[in-house]
């Protein structure tokens, strides 16, 4: 998938994340970038469960419970 660089959110000088870009079909768009903060992973809440985002060497993102 292609990304218009201009519709990619970035993290402010301030160090504020910025709110997330809408597509053109209304879907919320965040940056890798804006999740993790400068951190190689963060953990997320969902229905209960803690799920961690992780950047691998490589530059991909895994998803894990």
């Amino acid at each position: 998938m292609n990304l218009d660089p201009k519709s990619e959110p970035v993290i402010s000088r301030t160090g504020e994340v910025p709110a997330p870009v809408k597509t053109a079909d209304g879907t919320r768009r965040f940056s890798s970038a804006a999740l993790l903060g400068g951190a190689r992973e963060v953990e997320i809440a969902h229905n209960g469960m803690v799920y961690r985002l992780r950047e691998t060497s490589q530059g991909k993102l895994i998803l894990t419970k």
